[in-house]
């Protein structure tokens, strides 16, 4: 004889089976938003209709519904709450709470984080913190297990993460693939340790996220022969369509340090459907002034795509991709996560709703653990007295504005140096010659430089770097900016050298102190923070430096 199924499952099928009678007109619902006009990308239309919620969930749309709320529409949009598939949360320089509270205005109700910036910093304990904490952020929260920690044997940061952790990692549920594979030559080389954690990301039957930054052609095919199920490195309409032609999902990035979207529009208005819209890195002053995946789909809008195909790009293909059989559609059944707007030319958010409720971000972040996990910053026992030479036969690193990649010029063509600082205690550092930012007569600081989060310091002499480290130092992590040997400007990063927990405006002014104070002395970069962040990044050609030396992306090697 069958038993009726009691607990968790039980409460869930009772919820279904209610849903099922208020869709029915046997009960009342929770809510219903009357006299909207559904934006409904799943048939790229745009029609008028109630939409009736039960148990934070959509039970049907249509007219004539009886509820216990009643929000009037009045004839605005509602649309899918937003989802960006791929971002690095770190990059916004605020813990999931605060970050909620600048996105949630904005119309974005799920993220999927890649966190492998704190992974970097603390181990398989990072993804841990960044899931809890996303719990109570307000957000729905998901990760991507990070692969490549560190992003190449050319780095070496607070963590080295291999194929058994990422295998516990991908069991979770809330994990829902295998992050950005950075290590293409390791992929295309048949590299034993990158093979192993590609190897558990296919048998966990997740996704598995890719990461290809200038690979073409035999390279490319290869690459997604591996088993790779998207890209977010396209910067060429051509790159993106050989992407996409491989099978490929193409994820179009547009954040603080790298803007692919008004290069990319013409594939999305041709092939909006396995396209989706990412901000990957994106700081927290420019989701304030410009906004989140609304600011995207204003720019798709703008560019010609029909406002249905516009909203796909960040509501049913991500949930598609990912899984999130729930998300990305106002249906009968799906998640009530929706956004009601102004118009579909500014997408204007009138109201954002989660679960049927009106959203509202956490109020509380959990405290790291002491001790090494706390992540802050230690330069070793000989920076107090460092010189920090540049050898003389080393090309200048072209530093470029809105990109991550960077070029090359000849030795000597430099105008600010750049120094990379082991801040896990190690004692090592290592500088080479810039040019493209201008600053001078003072030392940027940061803790954080993509993937392994060293300490690395742009412009000054010895002794304002030196007072730029120990400010780092003092902070637990951060971003300052030293004019003979004084901090005029500072954002402390206290979770793990990384991030803030102050309220967004309050992060983005400091941050702005930060950014106005560089620029008054030379910095052309529109944001010098982002910029340099990116400037260790050992799977982004061409140049790129570490504690251990400047390396040729290209060929794969460290210079001598």
């Amino acid at each position: 004889m069958q038993t009726a199924p009691a607990g968790p499952e039980a409460a869930r099928e009772e919820d279904r089976r209610r849903l099922v009678r208020v869709a029915q007109g046997e009960e009342p619902g929770d809510l219903l938003i009357r006299g909207a006009q559904i934006v409904q990308p799943l048939t790229r239309e745009v029609y008028a209709a109630d939409v009736l919620v039960a148990g934070g969930r959509v039970a049907a749309l249509g007219s004539g519904f009886n509820a216990a709320r009643v929000v009037e529409a009045r004839g605005a949009y509602l649309a899918p709450g937003f989802i960006d598939a791929h971002i690095h949360i770190e990059s916004s320089l605020l813990t999931p709470a605060s970050f909620a509270a600048a996105v949630l205005p904005r119309g974005t109700t799920t993220v999927v984080a890649e966190p492998h910036e704190i992974v970097n910093v603390l181990g398989a304990y990072g993804l841990e913190w960044m899931l809890a904490a996303g719990r109570g952020s307000g957000l729905r929260m998901y990760a991507s297990a990070p692969s490549c920690v560190p992003a190449s044997e050319f780095e070496c940061g607070g963590a080295v993460i291999g194929a058994g952790e990422v295998r516990e990692m991908l069991a979770r549920p809330d994990v829902l693939g295998l992050a950005e594979m950075m290590n293409y030559p390791g992929v295309l080389r048949g590299d034993a340790g990158v093979w192993s954690i590609l190897t558990e990301g296919r048998r966990s039957g997740k996704r598995l996220d890719g990461h290809a930054s200038g690979v073409r052609g035999r390279d490319l095919q290869a690459y997604a022969a591996a088993g790779l199920h998207s890209d977010h490195e396209a910067t060429t309409p051509q790159e993106a369509r050989e992407r996409l032609r491989a099978g490929l999902w193409l994820m179009v990035r547009e954040g603080s340090a790298a803007r692919n979207l008004e290069a990319l529009l013409p594939v999305l208005r041709d092939s909006p459907r396995r396209v989706m819209l990412v901000s990957d890195d994106v700081s927290v002053d420019e989701l304030l002034t410009l906004g989140h995946l609304d600011r995207l789909l204003r720019a798709c809008v703008a560019g010609g795509m029909h406002p249905a195909d516009a909203v796909g790009l960040v509501t049913s293909n991500p949930a598609e991709y990912w899984g999130l059989h729930d998300l990305g559609a106002v249906a009968p059944g799906h998640h009530a996560d929706f956004v009601l707007l102004r118009d579909l030319e500014g997408f204007g958010v009138l109201e954002t709703f989660v679960g049927g409720m009106e959203a509202r971000p956490g109020t509380s972040t959990p405290p790291l653990s002491g001790g090494p996990r706390s992540g802050g910053v230690n330069l070793g026992p000989g920076w107090a007295g460092a010189s920090f030479e540049v050898p003389a036969h080393w090309p200048t690193m072209q530093v470029f504005p809105d990109q991550i990649v960077t070029g090359v010029a000849e030795p000597g063509a430099g105008d600010a140096r750049l120094v990379v600082a082991d801040r896990y205690g190690r004692g090592e550092w290592a500088s080479c010659w810039t040019t493209g930012t201008g600053l001078r007569g003072a030392a940027l600081g940061l803790s954080l430089l993509h993937d392994a989060h060293q300490a690395v310091f742009l412009g000054g002499e010895n002794g304002d770097i030196r007072a730029a480290g120990q400010a780092l130092e003092r902070l637990g992590g951060g971003a300052v900016l030293v004019q003979g040997g004084e901090v005029r400007a500072s954002l402390p990063l206290p979770y793990a050298g990384l991030m803030t927990d102050r309220p967004p405006a309050e992060a983005a002014a400091r941050l702005g102190e930060v950014t106005r104070a560089a620029q008054a002395l030379g910095c052309t970069l529109p944001y010098p923070v982002t910029t340099l962040s990116f400037l260790g990044l050992s799977v982004i050609p061409a140049l790129k430096l570490t504690p251990r030396g400047l390396l040729d992306v290209r060929a794969w090697r460290r210079l001598p």
